[in-house]
């Protein structure tokens, strides 16, 4: 199945230039149709599922809900030096500028229908709304990516003015979509000189990130006290980024990868391998990055501590003896929030690697809680043996021998497996034969 032009354009032309069997196109066919026929697609629309779905049912205030929920819990604070949370009682005046300071369809990234909602709920109506427009300023400062830099004065005479200046810079689908590879991971125009120029203008600054892939922002890192990472929110994110920011909920999202530094572009991406030239990914990257996958800072703090003295719960042994399958490895720690606001926690559970060209860490498990304060929860993490797999360059997957360690926060904890090396996967052997027109 194509969602583009490319089969239309190719497919007839494989067929009958003998690239491909006419055969092979029937059978994709009637994959494509068997599931047509089984989510009744086929069937007459007074009887088809969704054609009973009315329009009063579409945007409801339960939807709303849902996506204002799930922008609060996914967006990442990744820097604060105590400016963050802003007092809504204390902060008389607010500028916002840069060119996600008015975001709003640039929020819904893209793969989405179409969608009016997200048009009355950007950052700059959202915050707005909770502060009154009165306490708000508003100036774009510059394009996402353009040059034009006439602009920025004006994002700095409304910083220079108000008690806290929020910049919301980052990327849009002008700059990454399908089809639209980014050259450099860097901010792009000059956005970072309106940030440059802003926080020489008021150091109470705080930078707000809207884009998909990773931005290298060193500079940003180590001059702005705070830094919020809010992907694409989507249609209620201006309203979960000014709930962040104004300390109505506590920060728990975790980073979905990890940021590199601006230099990592000169790795070629026509390098398939994770491994080689540096590596890349939380898994294999070998040099310093900005933030890693997993990290994420709270309003709170919490502490973690083992369940049980053995670490180890629900594995009937602590040295978990080859071919056993079944067998599960369940860690159980206890989280606590030791702080004095509410907020959730994700735990998140990484089997560490020891052994070359083995992942340096790798998630295994994670899970999220909610603790007020003092409150403590217990959470359970689970390991399949498979998850000590690992992978040769011959192709053999096997769980080998050896000691493994896990880490959970700041706890670590080791166990040993025993016998000889247990083989999951192996390539099969199977011998290529093709014909002079590389057909197998």
């Amino acid at each position: 199945l194509n969602c583009g032009s490319y089969y239309g354009a190719n497919l007839e032309n494989a067929v009958t230039g003998g690239s491909l069997k006419e055969s092979n196109v029937d059978v994709s066919v009637a994959r494509v149709l068997e599931h047509m026929f089984r989510l009744g697609m086929m069937d007459s629309p007074s009887v088809q599922y969704y054609k009973q779905i009315p329009p009063e049912a579409v945007d409801t205030e339960e939807h709303r809900s849902l996506a204002l929920s799930a922008a609060e819990q996914m967006i990442v604070l990744l820097k604060n030096e105590n400016i963050l949370p802003l007092n809504t009682d204390k902060v008389l005046s607010v500028a916002i500028v840069g060119p996600h300071g008015n975001a709003t369809q640039a929020m819904l990234s893209n793969y989405h229908g179409t969608n009016t909602v997200v048009n009355s709920h950007s950052p700059l109506q959202a915050i707005s709304n909770m502060l009154g427009s009165d306490k708000v300023k508003y100036a774009m400062g510059c394009d996402i990516a353009g040059s034009d830099t006439s602009h920025i004065a004006e994002a700095v005479t409304a910083a220079k003015s108000s008690d806290i200046a929020l910049v919301f810079v980052g990327i849009d689908q002008s700059i990454e979509k399908e089809g639209h590879d980014r050259t450099t991971i860097t901010l792009p125009g000059v956005q970072l000189q309106l940030v440059q120029q802003v926080v020489a203008a008021n150091k109470n600054t705080v930078v707000v990130l809207i884009n998909g892939g990773p931005l290298a922002i060193e500079w940003i890192k180590e001059n702005v006290p705070a830094v919020v990472e809010a992907l694409y929110p989507g249609e209620m994110g201006g309203d979960a980024i000014a709930n962040i920011l104004f300390g109505k909920v506590s920060p728990s999202g975790r980073l979905p990868y990890t940021i590199y530094p601006a230099d990592f572009i000169q790795r070629s991406f026509f390098d398939m391998s994770l491994r080689d030239n540096g590596g890349c990914t939380y898994r294999y990257y070998t040099g310093t990055p900005l933030w890693t996958f997993g990290d994420g800072m709270s309003y709170t703090t919490f502490n973690y501590s083992w369940s049980r003295p053995s670490q180890i719960e629900g594995c009937r042994f602590q040295t978990m003896r080859l071919g056993r399958g079944d067998d599960v490895i369940d860690y159980t720690v206890t989280v606590k929030n030791t702080g004095s606001v509410a907020s959730d926690e994700v735990v998140l559970g990484f089997l560490i690697g020891k052994l070359p060209d083995t992942p340096q860490k790798e998630l295994f498990d994670f899970g999220r809680v909610h603790l007020g304060p003092g409150k403590s929860a217990t959470v359970h993490l689970s390991m399949p043996p498979e998850v000590l797999s690992s992978v040769g360059k011959d192709g053999l997957q096997e769980i080998q021998a050896r000691e493994y360690e896990i880490q959970v926060a700041d706890l670590r904890s080791r166990f040993i497996v025993e016998g000889e090396s247990f083989k999951i996967f192996d390539l099969p052997n199977i011998k290529k034969r093709h014909d002079k027109r590389g057909r197998f």
